[in-house]
């Protein structure tokens, strides 16, 4: 597995901001399997969705348009994230039209930069923007491409790397204190202590069970939000002043990690609802607009 600081925290901010906000990822390489590899565990990061695999769930649009359309009409509805094996991406690429929450791998020869080029000008007249992550030689990086590109925020994105980084140290450092507690140095000798202390491969489980437990309490804190916001705007369809701060948002879904702004985005993109204009805090008014114009 590519641990997040393989990866970089720089990528892996931008990675997961895409995955959570439903932006079409596609991942190259020169080894088949490598990027299959890959792109299955990105999938995984997204627990909370439901995945569905190209060419073997689902073949025709008609099929995914039904998929679509099921979330559409049920909020209830688990969302879904497609993984896209490299053996078929071509074929989807000529197929789907709508590309959202898609993670696809592609198989590159060596040094084919035509043929990033071609995928390049293929997505943009499918996608407003979409994101490439490259592996090279175990090395990853990555990059937006379309149309209407801004910078994103990644604020919450690294604090979750970071808390993630900070935990999974705290609790190493548990577990090697309580072994030091026997007196171990007495006992045995370096080579074996040494050994005794190495939790390298325990480290990688417990960063990805913490990892799952903060994308869930972000996915969590945005569906109580959700909930909320939704039932404010079903009282002002009924002419009721249904007005929220953002500090009584925040305050009664009990979740200080991320601002208003991503929660609200993540809801956009998540449920396809915009409540921006049920905020009194003017500064995250018309967020919705803005991010469908990027969608298109």
């Amino acid at each position: 597995m590519y641990s997040i600081n393989k990866i970089g925290e720089k990528n892996f901010s931008l990675i997961l901001y895409c995955l959570l906000n439903r932006i079409p990822i596609i991942v190259v390489g020169n080894e088949l399997s490598e990027v299959d590899d890959f792109i299955a565990e990105l999938c995984d990061l997204m627990h909370f969705r439901k995945e569905l695999i190209y060419y073997t769930d689902f073949i025709s649009e008609s099929e995914h348009q039904n998929l679509c359309a099921n979330e559409e009409i049920d909020y209830n509805a688990q969302r879904i994230i497609i993984r896209c094996p490299s053996n078929v991406t071509l074929k989807a690429l000529k197929t789907i039209k709508n590309l959202k929450s898609w993670v696809m791998g592609v198989k590159l020869p060596k040094d084919d930069s035509q043929r990033i080029k071609f995928l390049k000008e293929l997505m943009s007249e499918i996608c407003t923007f979409f994101l490439i992550i490259k592996i090279s030689e175990g090395m990853i990086s990555n990059e937006l491409e379309g149309d209407n590109l801004e910078v994103f925020n990644l604020k919450m994105e690294r604090q979750i790397l970071k808390k993630i980084s900070q935990d999974t140290e705290n609790s190493i450092v548990r577990m090697k204190r309580v072994l030091l507690q026997k007196k171990l140095k007495d006992k045995i000798d370096e080579q074996t202590l040494t050994s005794l202390l190495d939790f390298s491969i325990e480290k990688e489980e417990i960063q990805k069970n913490i990892f799952k437990m903060e994308i869930q309490n972000f996915f969590s804190a945005s569906k109580r939000a959700f909930f909320i916001l939704n039932r404010l705007n079903l009282l002002s369809s009924l002419g009721l002043d249904s007005s929220i701060s953002a500090k009584i948002l925040l305050s009664t879904i009990d979740y200080q990690d991320a601002s208003l702004e991503r929660l609200l985005s993540f809801i956009y993109h998540e449920w396809g609802e915009d409540f921006s204009l049920l905020l009194k805090n003017g500064k995250v008014a018309n967020i919705g607009d803005h991010l469908e114009s990027l969608w298109g």
